[in-house]
């Protein structure tokens, strides 16, 4: 029986750790586990023996430290310029060089990639002109909400891109952005200064650009 609750403890560690890939849930989670393991070690011995579960509080206790210690392993890498690694210094006269600009940059960078030779203006957009995917978008997405606070608001990825389908050999495919909605760089920029999605304004505001 105490192998089993091993081989259980071992499966959620495995899927709490991919799964949980903020550093602020990492840390309190890890730290409510570890606390909770320890309580049920000093003060209820008897009742784990008792209702079978001799493991739990050292495995409580081992996957709070283990989320605790490696808490930092999602973060993010940055340099001291962002710009130092998007392959692109061809920007428009009107860019914005701000440390918000710059560090968006990178992430687009990261997530998307930025093309060596084509100029970057406030009115590209990552899904025309960059060729960014739905699951990119989404790995953008989340980063802004971790590195700048944003709020997903009344963002919906189905408004820029097209719904994901299957190809001939029925593997799970994204389906392009044609037809869709320019997501532009303005409008992401503008999105990470307020920390807000508001797609009315943002897409009023490209509108009245072009």
């Amino acid at each position: 029986m105490e192998y089993v609750q091993w081989i259980i403890f071992i499966v959620m560690s495995g899927v709490l750790d991919n799964k949980m890939r903020s550093q602020n849930l990492r840390k309190y989670v890890g730290l409510l586990l570890f606390a909770g393991g320890l309580a049920c070690a000093i003060w209820l011995p008897y009742w784990a023996h008792e209702v079978r579960l001799p493991s739990v509080p050292i495995g409580a206790m081992l996957l709070g430290s283990g989320l605790y210690l490696d808490r930092h392993r999602y973060r993010r890498i940055r340099s001291s310029h962002p710009l130092l690694v998007a392959p692109t210094l061809n920007l428009a006269a009107d860019f914005p060089d701000d440390s918000v600009m710059l560090h968006l940059l990178q992430l687009v960078n990261e997530d998307v990639g930025l093309p060596k030779h084509q100029a970057l203006s406030l009115s590209t957009s990552i899904n025309h002109d960059l060729g960014c995917s739905s699951s990119e978008a989404r790995k953008l997405m989340a980063a802004l909400k971790q590195d700048f606070g944003m709020r997903f608001g009344d963002y919906r990825s189905n408004r820029y891109f097209k719904r994901r389908g299957f190809d001939m050999y029925l593997r799970h495919v994204d389906r392009g952005s044609k037809g869709k909605i320019p997501l532009t760089i303005d409008m992401l920029y503008q999105a990470v200064q307020a920390k807000r999605w508001n797609t009315q304004a943002l897409e009023a505001r490209r509108f009245q650009a072009s």
